[in-house]
């Protein structure tokens, strides 16, 4: 009886390691991961919840990244262009959108990592 209380046990606890490493896995997925050179830009698109924020950094040659968020139509909603390396923006309402992604200053000639991320994931 108790090597069976055991083994319920223990699939039990596996079934709950793999439910959790999967959802681990699947929010890390969401991440967006971009290599961009000094001046370049790039667009990812995602759905946002009202309030939602969406955020970026860089890897250690990047001094400046930008996020500017725009509609699905491509119309500006709002931007973080500060003079920083870790940009953030807030979804004002609900629905499709369009981040772009700016590297003004990438020190290093073979680009710099950038990953782009939201409270929700994408």
């Amino acid at each position: 009886m108790l090597n069976r209380t055991v083994k319920t046990a223990m699939l039990a606890a596996g079934v709950v390691a793999t439910v959790i490493g999967g959802s681990i896995t699947q929010a890390l997925a969401q991440s967006r991961d971009l290599w961009l050179y000094d001046g370049q830009q790039a667009d990812v698109n995602g759905f946002f919840f009202a309030g939602e924020s969406i955020f970026a950094w860089c890897d250690q040659d990047c001094y400046d990244l930008d996020l500017i968020l725009l509609d699905s139509q491509g119309n500006f909603v709002t931007q973080d262009i500060a003079l920083d390396a870790v940009p953030q923006v807030v979804a004002p309402y609900e629905g499709n959108f369009r981040v772009r992604v700016t590297m003004p200053n990438c020190s290093h000639s073979a680009g710099c990592a950038v990953w782009v991320d939201s409270d929700a994931g994408f």
